[in-house]
């Protein structure tokens, strides 16, 4: 028995799928930086990229974004999810081309099928104009470094 047990927990680290527990995210200035570009550049469409990082004990780090082929208007975004289970995706973005950053139905629904943080930015496309949101939809507050 626990063989087996070391094996599931091997599994489970492998392909990223214990329960995540952070107390901290930080994200690196240049992350937030794109975000604000392609948000401004995309406008008024949404955009959508996804959020790259790593969790050490209790502090995610996302250090870059990952882009995927999606379709945008004004309204809403899907995209084309094509990465590897091992990969160092923990969450992703978009933008809302109007005033809020509240997560729509649609959004919640996203948020619950793949990773740790999510975040939404508004019009007019500042830094806080950005809100992080956790599988939930609870809001996830952050530091930028």
């Amino acid at each position: 028995m626990k063989l087996y047990n070391k094996i599931i927990n091997w599994l489970k680290k492998l392909f990223e799928l214990e329960k995540y527990d952070f107390s901290r995210v930080i994200f690196d200035k240049e992350v937030i930086d794109a975000i604000l570009e392609l948000a401004q550049m995309t406008s008024p469409k949404e955009f959508i990229a996804f959020l790259e990082g790593k969790q050490r004990k209790k502090i995610l780090r996302i250090y870059g974004l990952a882009y995927q082929e999606y379709f945008a208007n004004e309204h809403s975004t899907l995209a084309k999810i094509n990465f590897p289970l091992t990969s160092s995706i923990v969450g992703s973005v978009h933008s809302h081309p109007g005033p809020s950053n509240k997560p729509s139905r649609a959004d919640l629904h996203f948020f619950s099928k793949r990773g740790m943080i999510h975040l939404i930015i508004k019009k007019p496309y500042t830094e806080k104009d950005i809100q992080g949101y956790d599988t939930r939809g609870n809001k996830i507050e952050f530091e930028v470094v």
